[in-house]
């Protein structure tokens, strides 16, 4: 890529199928700068209505695919943005890689395997070994620096304590693997410690809320000690209830049903929220350009202060949401009891 060309990011998994993100990420890569050639679909039949919500979203006429293999073939792409299921994404991640192509994916990393920890590890070794860049799509940080403005110098402190309400289509296995990644980037943007673990792991009911559940756990290392608690509401939507507090400050999301503007209000306090997505893809944008500038494929990014790296911050994500799965397969033993999410 010389520097007078726009970077040109290919979309794996652009229909909006159940929550998909494809024609909005590739209508924020265009305002970020970056040219959108190319998209894949699992089905030959999807092409059309993929391409469909491309032109009408992203304004972009991309070309289809069905195949990664003959996408990869005829386009020349600088980095492809994964939005395919979850358990898709081991495959689109080694594919890319070979490819040579920096990754934008969506969260979580990996999921359906085994251990999914160990395997979001290994993509990360190998996308650091190959010097491309990888990120996750985890938005919610970057909703932090509205909510220092609706609470001027509450992050200012590490925080002790840690809320979140969200509003998952289910409250099952499916909702929770989708849901935890928002308060587990929170969390690590709040309090980096790479050595971070989860401690006093609790499930129940919440309380007056038919269908929802509570978590509460524990964030402790050497860096931070922070009692967290996460409601997981099932919502219709959109827009869906979200919410979240540090040391009970207080920010709720609300949404202009007509321009789907966010704001974040306490009381009767409130400021405006930028588009998190937004911000996210032209973070993975501006990386894309720096690394071209760099002559290189992966910028090196400090770590956060506490020393959490981002190869590391994708790691021990993946490593808190196992080990959240497993406190909630195993917290019935009873035949009918919760599924593991791997196999959801």
């Amino acid at each position: 890529m010389s520097r007078s060309e726009r970077p040109r990011v290919a979309v794996l998994g652009a229909r909006r199928v159940r929550q998909g993100l494809g024609p909005f990420v590739a209508r924020d890569l265009v305002r970020a700068g970056c040219d959108v050639p190319a998209f894949l679909c699992r089905r030959a039949e999807s092409l059309e209505p993929a391409a469909e919500a491309l032109r009408a979203v992203a304004g972009v006429d991309a070309r289809g695919y069905a195949g990664l293999d003959a996408l990869l073939a005829a386009e020349r792409l600088d980095a492809v943005a994964i939005l395919a299921p979850a358990v898709a994404h081991g495959a689109l991640l080694e594919a890319a890689r070979g490819a040579g192509l920096a990754v934008l994916c969506e969260k979580p990393l990996v999921w359906g395997g085994d251990d999914p920890a160990a395997e979001a590890a290994a993509h990360v070794a190998g996308f650091e070994r190959a010097g491309l860049l990888l990120m996750e799509n985890c938005q919610w940080p970057e909703t932090l620096p509205a909510f220092e403005r609706l609470h001027p110098g509450a992050l200012d402190a590490p925080p002790r304590r840690f809320a979140m309400r969200l509003s998952p289509v289910t409250v099952d296995a499916r909702g929770l693997v989708d849901s935890l990644s928002h308060p587990l980037s929170l969390l690590q943007a709040l309090a980096p410690d790479p050595a971070a673990e989860l401690a006093d792991v609790e499930y129940g009911p919440l309380p007056g809320r038919a269908g929802a559940l509570r978590l509460a756990f524990r964030l402790r290392g050497p860096g931070c000690d922070v009692a967290a608690e996460v409601e997981l509401v099932p919502g219709a939507g959109p827009p869906r209830e979200a919410a979240y507090a540090v040391d009970g400050r207080r920010a709720e999301r609300t949404i202009d049903p007509d321009d789907y503007s966010m704001r974040f209000a306490d009381g009767d306090r409130a400021v405006d929220v930028p588009d998190p997505l937004g911000l996210r893809v032209a973070r993975f944008a501006a990386a894309l350009e720096t690394s071209r500038d760099l002559g290189q494929t992966r910028p090196d990014a400090p770590p956060r202060p506490g020393g959490l790296t981002p190869g590391r911050e994708i790691v021990q994500r993946m490593e808190l949401l196992c080990a959240l799965v497993r406190a909630y397969d195993g917290r019935s033993a009873a035949p009918d009891g919760p599924r593991d999410p791997r196999t959801a």
